[in-house]
């Protein structure tokens, strides 16, 4: 629920906050966050905590997106994209050290104290932000106009292409820890270690993504298609032997973090006169590709066996790549750093 509330949120509630004073919108959302959580935790209704979630998921796209903007607004002009990508470094790094750290109060002591331990990090952000943020105005011009760009061929054509790669890559990664399990026989405590190191090596691949765009972006949107789908295609050949596994385990960590530059620069890219718009569709594509990725892998496994996952992300990878080749070299999409 939470990731399918962000992908819809995501197209329209990053758009609405745009024009709010920065600051106060932080500390607003921050604000939604904290009491959120803190309702969940005292509260014995599931239909009022399940309530607070989604109330959480609905304004998360503004705060990443309305973020991204501000860091892009004063970053220095040779510097643009190292500052989005430290932004997109903090969503990793928030996942791969924040979830083991959750499940493990969630673990050990119940649910409550996992949510004070997310609210007390909301609420030192929420003082960190009110302390030290400068107050940046909003941008007052409506975004009727820029709205119709949403129609464009090279839009939805650029979108329909991109979110193809979250979902073949969700398609394996979710239902990876099973392959390994079943597969190459790896389990408890030694998965728990192999899957917080991928997690590190998707840090890494996060800030190679935002350099090698600056470098060559057309390149490594196209590249990438055929490199993670080469992957997928040895971990089908090699699925019995574990030392390659592990090997393509860990190059699939660094793609995974790849994407998240890859997919928010063709957003920015299709849509840069509406910087809140382009991340807030970002955060659709990543968290609406995660979704369907994990359903379609789920039905590949229950009908195929665990190995099919392979196949299916090698099918989407693919016509990302066509769909990214047509529009970059035939539609010749004007790309933001080319």
């Amino acid at each position: 629920r939470f990731t399918f509330t962000i992908a819809v949120c995501g197209l329209f509630i990053p758009i609405l906050f745009s024009k709010f004073e920065r600051k106060t919108t932080f500390v607003s959302i921050l604000s939604v966050f904290a009491v959120s959580n803190l309702v969940i935790v005292f509260s014995s209704n599931l239909i009022v905590s399940l309530f607070f979630r989604v109330l959480s998921a609905v304004f998360y796209p503004a705060f990443i997106s309305i973020a991204l903007t501000v860091c892009e607004e004063i970053a220095p002009e040779s510097e643009k994209q190292d500052y989005i990508t430290k932004i997109l470094l903090g969503i990793s790094v928030g996942s791969i050290v924040g979830l083991p750290i959750t499940t493990g109060l969630g673990t050990v002591f119940g649910y409550q104290i996992a949510m004070l331990w997310i609210f007390a990090i909301n609420f030192l952000t929420l003082i960190l932000i009110l302390l030290f943020f400068p107050r940046i105005p909003g941008k007052s011009k409506a975004y009727e106009a820029s709205l119709s760009s949403l129609k464009s061929k090279e839009f939805v054509l650029a979108s329909f292409g991109i979110v193809m790669m979250p979902i073949g890559a969700s398609i394996v990664y979710n239902y990876m820890p099973y392959f390994l399990q079943t597969v190459s026989h790896i389990y408890t405590y030694n998965l728990s270690i192999l899957l917080f190191v991928y997690g590190l090596v998707s840090i890494c691949g996060t800030w190679i993504g935002g350099k090698l765009i600056v470098y060559k972006d057309k390149a490594t949107l196209l590249i990438f298609q055929l490199v993670c789908g080469g992957v997928f295609v040895l971990f089908y050949i090699f699925a019995q032997f574990l030392i390659p596994v592990l090997i393509l385990f860990m190059i699939f960590g660094v793609l995974d973090g790849m994407g998240y530059n890859l997919i928010q620069y063709i957003e920015a890219s299709v849509l840069p006169d509406t910087p809140e718009l382009a991340n807030g569709v970002f955060l659709s594509i990543l968290n609406g590709g995660i979704a369907l990725g994990t359903a379609i892998g789920g039905f590949l496994v229950d009908g195929f066996g665990v190995r099919s996952i392979f196949v299916g992300g090698v099918i989407f990878l693919v016509v990302a790549f066509l769909m990214l080749f047509y529009v970059i070299n035939i539609l010749k999409i004007d790309l933001k750093y080319d």
